[in-house]
């Protein structure tokens, strides 16, 4: 039995930080193409992480950067004055001849709750020998079960091609007990442009 309870405290990646000791494991949970879109090889990609944490953007995106061919990581080029301002955004992009945007942002944080149920186990026959109570009163001992609550994070990730001003691919990944925020990142890059270039959004790439 699994249950979700749905974190309302602010996304953040750093909130899950030390929060737990195991490895973090990451899929594409869903996504999708618009079908109309052929294979792409954009000539200038702007990658962009939305969050207010300045490091954990700068990880981001130095790794859709390092991944996807022709990306630019935003911190670098887009002036801090646009960053919230779409206006001053859309201008400046398109004054520097970007064809493609990658767009990634947290969009939630949740628990998942695992219930582990308990064993039943028979004693030897053998154990039976004294006082014939004790032998059949203990014949059955109970393993009880346990509840187990793991981290999860949920990563929305948009390209668009600019040029149309239109969204061309989403996905969605969902990663466990997330506790490195840089292996969480390359972890979640790696499986949105794997799936990519499956799909056919992107081409070539490291």
């Amino acid at each position: 039995m699994r249950t979700i309870v749905r974190s309302h405290s602010a996304i953040a990646l750093g909130l899950l930080l030390g929060a737990c000791a195991s490895s973090s494991n990451t899929s594409v949970v869903n996504s999708w193409k618009d079908p109309t879109v052929p294979v792409q090889r954009y000539q200038k990609v702007l990658a962009v992480f939305i969050s207010n944490d300045a490091t954990t953007r700068r990880t981001a995106e130095d790794a859709l950067a390092r991944k996807i061919p022709n990306a630019v990581a935003s911190y670098t080029v887009l002036p801090e004055d646009a960053l919230k301002d779409p206006a001053k955004a859309k201008a400046w992009v398109q004054q520097q001849g970007f064809d493609a945007a990658v767009l990634m942002r947290p969009v939630a944080v949740d628990k998942e709750t695992s219930y582990t149920p308990g064993t039943t186990y028979v004693v030897p026959a053998g154990y039976r020998s004294t006082w014939g109570y004790w032998g059949s009163g203990w014949g059955y001992a109970y393993d009880p079960g346990h509840y187990t609550q793991t981290n999860v994070v949920y990563i929305e990730t948009n390209v668009y091609s600019l040029n149309e001003d239109k969204l061309v691919w989403s996905g969605r990944t969902k990663s466990y007990n997330p506790n490195n925020i840089p292996r969480l990142v390359d972890e979640i890059v790696n499986q949105n442009v794997a799936e990519m270039k499956k799909q056919n959004v992107i081409a070539g790439g490291v």
